[in-house]
């Protein structure tokens, strides 16, 4: 395993996305951005069963953005949501013939109580086929490792459903999938204190302490630790709290798990956000370089802003900021999709505009290409 990884968050919704309205589209619906219907975003070449056709060449222009991520030195994503009804092949695939390796996420979904972890027996199988080759006698080859949730402060659930979701799924893996190799597992969670002593000590303590105990197919070996961090190189390596020592190495040392930043990076509405961005990711890769049992790499946050959050600090975290004028236009036959839950969902066209380096670019860019 190459143990120094350049990543990139990777959720870059074109203009008409919002999560509040994308379940009423067929096209948004799960906020799935790795599946075939996608592919005009991050692929080369598209044509949809109602006949619309973007490519590289054509008046149609697909946006390319996993090849906008090679050139900048990126060789792992890191994905939010994902619904292992649609196909994925596609995305996996690209993405290996680039060398870039894969997070697959399993969506905060199926890991709230009050959603899918009552039905995680059923539907853990279906995220597993997702995530396999095209033969299924694997994870996909472009497959890191699987980020379960996402800021489980903010979304609903608590450490103990993640240890109910994940120690179900070594033992599904054992039972239904006992080939498959042993991919790495982590929690993306935000730099909230949850109780402990340092960001995120108080939910790894509670998730640990179930976790560790669970060895089928050598779940307590896979384990990382999964921070979403905004702090300066200071705190992560050298003076986390007053402490004379930097967050990484006080994590490595309690935990004995490696880290891997799910997210980092600093908004652009921040006064000197690029030397800080700089520090956030030179530093990382210093770290890892020397320490690569501690810091397995970093996710920048992120290729893109959001797009329904324009000018605001949530917003601005883009190497990406959006632009107005649309590449291609992308009309779907009802038959392009393979499920819709509601009755209420509308098959509408994907605008897909162009995006516009920010600084950040340059910063990322200078750093992983570096390495």
């Amino acid at each position: 395993m190459n143990k120094n990884f350049n990543g990139m968050c990777y959720a870059p919704y074109p203009i008409g996305y919002d999560p509040s309205t994308a379940n009423f589209t067929y096209i948004f619906y799960g906020s799935d951005i790795a599946y075939d219907c996608m592919t005009p975003i991050w692929g080369k070449e598209y044509t949809s069963k109602a006949g619309s056709h973007c490519d590289l060449n054509g008046p149609n222009k697909a946006r390319n953005d996993l090849q906008t991520l090679a050139n900048m030195g990126v060789n792992l994503i890191r994905l939010y949501d994902w619904d292992p009804r649609n196909n994925h092949l596609n995305f996996l695939d690209y993405c290996d013939s680039l060398n870039i390796k894969v997070l697959v996420t399993v969506s905060c979904y199926f890991v709230k109580p009050d959603q899918g972890l009552n039905l995680r027996n059923e539907k853990i199988p279906e995220l597993i086929n997702s995530f396999s080759n095209k033969e299924k006698t694997d994870y996909h080859d472009a497959v890191l490792g699987i980020v379960i949730g996402n800021e489980p402060r903010r979304n609903g659930y608590n450490a103990q459903h993640c240890i109910d979701f994940t120690t179900s799924w070594a033992d599904i893996e054992a039972s239904q999938y006992p080939n498959y190799r042993e991919v790495i597992i982590g929690h993306p969670v935000d730099f909230a204190l949850y109780g402990g002593q340092y960001p995120c000590f108080g939910f790894w303590d509670s998730l640990f302490a179930g976790l560790n105990k669970k060895t089928t197919k050598n779940l307590n070996k896979r384990l990382f630790l999964a921070p979403q961090s905004y702090n300066n190189r200071l705190y992560l390596f050298e003076n986390a709290e007053s402490s004379g020592r930097g967050y990484v190495d006080i994590a490595y040392e309690k935990y004995q798990k490696p880290l891997l930043f799910t997210e980092i990076g600093y908004n652009r509405l921040e006064a000197n956000y690029q030397e800080f961005a700089d520090g956030q990711l030179a530093g990382s890769i210093e770290y890892g370089a020397k320490n690569p049992e501690k810091l397995l790499g970093i996710c920048f946050f992120q290729f893109a802003d959001k797009v329904w959050m324009p000018g605001t600090t949530e917003g601005s975290h883009g190497a990406h900021s959006q632009g107005n004028d649309i590449m291609c236009t992308i009309n779907y036959d009802n038959a392009d999709f393979t499920h819709w839950d509601s009755d209420e969902c509308k098959n509408i066209p994907l605008r897909v505009n162009t995006l516009i380096p920010t600084p950040l670019k340059d910063v990322v860019v200078k750093n992983y290409k570096k390495n």
